[in-house]
């Protein structure tokens, strides 16, 4: 090192420092003969191996003096790095650099020194070494510079050889350990096959003890008899040729226990060329589970693949990019294409556009983590349209992230024709069932009619104006056709009332009436329990056309929109055509008296929407007396 170079510095000499390991460590027989040496050499009395770190100096070595350590301040080592060769001071008294060292001033008054660097082969100073004197002298000559940094290297190179001792011995320690601890059998063996290392896994692998193994051939312990030719022309291939199918790569083979049993395992081997010799270092690991393990799953994907074959209905897996990776021979079979022509596609190179974009969307949602069911109907690759309902999943990976899709769509095109064939059975069925339960229910009404109303008409009449109020209403369609045919049979109940009462020309009794009145329960009676829509409200109708808006009438005395809606509309449009109607207890009535009386009742008897609805219906608004043609009959028979 020149006294031009500039010092290393401090962070990489201090890093050189604690590599050396000499810090901290008990007296060394080396490093104390060579500071006896160069003490007798330079015929000192005192010698020291000195290394510095941040805060101190420690000594190595020390001859006539008792040091271990001592602060780097009272150092001389920053003086030698500034020197940059050895540093000699022939008396210190004299040098205003250590004129007042304690070591100086005090004991062992130390007058003269001389220190050499320690200088690493990479250039880091770690210390010094110095012979010291009690009494001056003079400098060294150039021969002594020389012998003294002689001495400083053989320091040095001590260190070294310590250092690659130390290295070699936790080398060897943790390949020892690795070697110990490998779950695999490591075996290793020289160019004639025989086996120089044998670790507690092979031990374990293959039932030899180490030392029954050591220097024993390889393929006589380990290899099938059959393979042992093969093994053998395959080590004298390599080493004649230095080529190997064998080396570096992993390969499964059969291998050879102590009793006689073999098994299938994985073998690794890797060449090491020694500077005296050629090893080769085998790897093998046990596929006795591992097999069995890929047995049985390749046996379930067998099993499983058989079973979803089997299934009728389309099943397929798809990847991240909507790939198919899996579907089963019935859906290659809608799709008409062989599996292996399906695997790695997409729909859009499958299907026409409209299906594949529709199927791409549907993807694209379930790809985000939510499943979706739907029905669809598609035109399929082999030209015929089928009706599906669908169900595709997310497939999730470790991390969350759907990684692909399942999908199942089963074909439920027969049973959606079946299905309509069926409704349409029902809806003729139905149709026929409620008109013989009309015709039924309308002989029993006529029956009930003929009784109290000679033409007949009557019932038609209620039906068709009940109709056009429930119109203007505002009902639905369905409700208006209900209570078209429903409402003529809102009296069905006077069949079971007597002739003697219904025919009577005059007053009824508060008996009698009571009687009279009995004919809303008959009628719903006659019609309780119905199924069908017509007679559920025709059951209505016959059971509330007589409550009051007021909550006055029978029979269960109900109050304004308690009363279905049903009821309220009959119970206008059955006295509007009973005021205009002749009995023989009354004379008809005009529409316009029957309409100004039915006006007069809204709010009491009659709901007053369904009273403003008559009044717009019929096309007019009389007051309450106008337009009477004669004299007002008995109303409350009219309304009974």
């Amino acid at each position: 090192m020149s006294a031009d170079d500039p010092p290393p510095s401090e962070a990489a000499r201090l890093a050189a420092l604690t590599a050396y390991q000499i810090l901290d460590t008990p007296p060394d027989a080396v490093y104390d003969r060579i500071v006896r040496l160069a003490s007798a050499v330079f015929r000192t009395p005192m010698g020291l191996v000195c290394v510095v770190d941040a805060q101190r100096q420690w000594f190595s070595a020390c001859h006539g003096l008792d040091f271990r350590e001592r602060s780097r301040a009272l150092s001389c080592f920053p003086h030698a790095l500034e020197h940059a060769g050895v540093l000699v001071i022939p008396d210190a008294r004299l040098d205003h650099r250590f004129a007042h060292h304690p070591l100086v001033t005090g004991d062992p008054h130390i007058r003269f020194y001389a220190g050499a660097l320690l200088i690493t082969p990479a250039g880091e100073s770690l210390g010094t070494l110095c012979v010291l004197d009690r009494a001056p002298r003079a400098p060294l000559t150039p021969e002594e510079y020389q012998v003294l940094q002689h001495l400083a290297d053989s320091v040095v190179s001590e260190l070294e050889l310590h250092r690659t001792v130390t290295q070699l011995a936790h080398r060897e320690a943790v390949n020892a350990a690795v070697l110990h601890s490998s779950l695999d059998a490591v075996i290793v063996m020289n160019e004639q096959g025989r086996i120089t290392e044998w670790n507690p896994a092979a031990e374990r692998l293959f039932g030899y003890a180490r030392a029954e193994v050591l220097g024993e051939d390889l393929g006589d312990h380990i290899i099938p008899p059959d393979l042992r030719a093969a093994h053998r022309r395959g080590l004298a291939h390599y080493l004649k040729t230095g080529e190997g199918p064998v080396l570096g790569h992993r390969i499964q083979l059969m291998a050879l226990r102590r009793d006689g049993q073999t098994f299938p395992c994985e073998l690794a081997i890797t060449p090491l060329d020694l500077p005296d010799e050629r090893l080769f270092t085998a790897a093998l690991r046990d596929l006795t589970e591992i097999t069995a393990t890929q047995d049985a799953l390749e046996g379930s994907h067998r099993l499983l693949r058989a079973v979803v074959d089997t299934v009728p209905e389309t099943i397929f897996v798809k990847d991240q990019h909507r790939r198919y990776t899996m579907i089963n021979q019935a859906g290659a079979a809608q799709i008409g294409r062989p599996i292996e022509a399906i695997l790695g596609q997409t729909d859009e190179d499958l299907f026409a556009p409209p299906v594949a974009t529709a199927s791409r969307h549907r993807d694209e949602q379930v790809l985000t983590g939510q499943a979706d069911t739907y029905e669809v109907t598609d035109q399929l690759p082999i030209g015929e349209e089928r009706t599906f309902w669908s169900t595709k999943i997310p497939v999730f990976g470790s991390e969350g992230v759907p990684t692909g899709l399942i999908g199942v769509a089963i074909d439920i095109t027969d049973r959606k024709m079946a299905e309509t064939t069926i409704q349409l059975h029902n809806v003729r069925l139905q149709s026929q069932i409620e008109a013989a339960q009309l015709e039924v229910l309308e002989r029993l009404a006529r029956a009930a009619e003929c009784r109290d109303d000679d033409t007949g008409e009557h019932m038609a009449r209620v039906g068709t104006t009940a109709a056009r109020l429930a119109a203007y209403l505002g009902l639905p369609d369905v409700e208006v056709h209900l209570i078209r045919r429903a409402a003529p049979l809102h009296d069905v109940g006077k069949i079971g009332i007597p002739d003697s009462i219904l025919f009577k020309p005059g007053r009824l009794t508060p008996e009698e009436f009571g009687i009279v009145m009995t004919h809303c329960t008959i009628g719903s009676s006659i019609m309780a329990g119905g199924q069908s829509p017509l007679v559920v409200v025709a059951e209505e109708i016959a059971r509330t056309h007589h409550e009051r808006w007021d909550g006055g009438g029978y029979p269960a005395g109900l109050r304004g929109e308690a009363i279905p809606i049903s009821g309220r509309i009959v119970a206008v449009a059955d006295v509007l055509d009973a005021l205009m109607s002749e009995r023989p207890y009354k004379r008809a009535w005009s529409q316009a008296a029957a309409l100004a009386e039915i006006q007069a009742q809204a709010g009491r008897h009659f709901d007053p929407q369904v009273v403003a609805a008559l009044t717009q219906v019929l096309g007019s608004s009389v007051g309450l007396n106008s337009g009477l043609e004669v004299a007002a009959p008995d109303v409350g028979k009219t309304v009974q």
